[in-house]
């Protein structure tokens, strides 16, 4: 996808918020012996994808950036780039990951067979975290599935039936369901990219696991390509509360998810409504963060009002049907266009993009604030057929390098905002008339 496409497609909203919602999961699950302790999150070595060349060399490295005409790999502190005229085949864990949920989406049922076969494809293809939560949804379906307890270290006696042994202890799953129902013994789900902790219910928490790849894989879809991000190997951590009790004191009041930046975490009350639209607002800071980080370097940060721009579009685009996320961008969000174009006293474009964080949480001004940066960004991609784009994605690569005054967005996108700003007032009132 080239960068014109997907640029194009960020600041569109979709749908009323929606929650993540259980897949029609009943039995019990043994999900707390899925995930080691927090120190051996998986993640991913520099051989855990192949570059066959087609000179018959096989390379094992890591592929964090394929580009339309090259491809970059990574082995150890090393980086290479190979052009796809070199390039036979590539086998790498974000393919294998596609390539599984067009599996998924195209079962017409989703049994315990289907979900063995899954598990099985997972083995085999470098997902060996997806591959054990499948079989433990195998389990939640049929208790007895002998394959599913082998394959998750089950041991079976004739007068306790099957058991998994947890810290030195062996439990039921009917014991493992309720002792994950407690916070201080919240299990822990690995993904290929992350880390979940929750206490909720079993069958919610497959759901969420599945679903946070889901998000990882459109974020570099849709943002990845545009701005050649690299993919990232840290383990951001998700954790989804059951009880608002357990879910500790977001920055800004009121708030069902926020993102610690220094912890890498997403903290979620799992027990508010729509959580899921907030949970994936936060999680697109942490994409932001450590894809910028992976590909740029530092701890820096991208210019409040596009990382703010970024994380409303893509929660207002999230939809989850029979526990499937998906995201449809392609139309702006009205309510903020109309908004704008009724507002008296309007913010200065310069205002916008000199705001910080508190600006779209705190004061009189907090509507305004969160309704530009969403128009702004809108306006730049889509605006003159796009010929601001280029120097939108410029702009955020700079940002993260500390660029990202005025001057530096009046030096990307090679225009000043003297000029640019009747341009926008006038998009936003054409936008709000249709």
């Amino acid at each position: 996808m080239t960068l014109t496409a997907t640029l194009s497609l960020l600041l569109a909203a979709a749908t009323t918020p929606l929650e993540f919602q259980p897949a029609g999961l009943t039995s019990p699950s043994a999900l707390e012996t899925a995930a080691p302790t927090r120190n051996a999150a998986p993640g991913h070595d520099d051989r855990s994808d192949l570059v066959i060349l087609k000179s018959g060399k096989e390379v094992e490295c890591r592929v964090i950036l394929e580009a339309d005409d090259y491809v970059l790999t990574r082995r150890g502190s090393k980086k290479k780039q190979y052009s796809r005229d070199e390039i036979a085949e590539i086998h790498s864990v974000e393919r294998s990951l596609a390539a599984l949920f067009e599996r998924y989406d195209a079962l017409p049922a989703r049994g315990p067979a289907q979900l063995a076969e899954l598990a099985l494809f997972c083995e085999q293809n470098e997902l060996p975290s997806e591959a054990r939560n499948f079989w433990i949804q195998v389990l939640t379906q049929d208790p007895e599935n002998e394959q599913a307890w082998n394959e998750l270290g089950g041991v079976y006696t004739k007068r306790r039936g099957w058991r998994l042994k947890v810290r030195g202890r062996f439990y039921t799953v009917d014991q493992l369901r309720e002792r994950v129902s407690d916070w201080k013994h919240a299990m822990e789900l690995p993904t290929a990219h992350f880390l979940l902790k929750t206490d909720v219910e079993p069958e919610r928490a497959l759901n969420i696991a599945l679903n946070l790849e889901r998000a990882y894989m459109t974020f570099y879809e849709v943002i990845g390509e545009a701005l050649a991000l690299q993919v990232f190997d840290e383990i951001p951590e998700v954790h989804v509360f059951k009880d608002a009790k357990d879910y500790p004191t977001p920055r800004f009041q009121g708030d069902a998810a926020w993102f610690s930046r220094g912890e890498n975490t997403v903290y979620v009350n799992g027990a508010g409504p729509a959580v899921a639209n907030a949970a994936i607002f936060k999680l697109t800071h942490a994409l932001v963060l450590n894809s910028f980080r992976r590909t740029i370097g530092g701890n820096g940060s991208i210019a409040p009002w596009t990382e703010r721009a970024l994380a409303e579009a893509f929660s207002y685009a999230l939809e989850v049907e029979d526990g499937i996320a998906s995201w449809e961008f392609g139309r702006p969000i009205m309510e903020y266009f109309r908004f704008q174009a009724a507002d008296e006293k309007p913010l200065a474009m310069k205002r916008v993009i000199s705001s910080g964080y508190g600006a779209f949480n705190n004061g009189t001004d907090a509507r305004r604030y969160n309704a530009e940066c969403h128009t702004l960004m809108f306006f730049l991609l889509h605006a003159e057929d796009g010929k601001y784009r280029q120097g939108v994605a410029d702009y955020m690569r700079s940002s993260f390098k500390g660029q990202s005054a005025a001057t530096h967005l009046e030096k990307a996108l090679g225009i000043k905002l003297k000029a640019l700003e009747p341009q926008w007032i006038e998009f936003v009132k054409e936008t709000a008339d249709r």
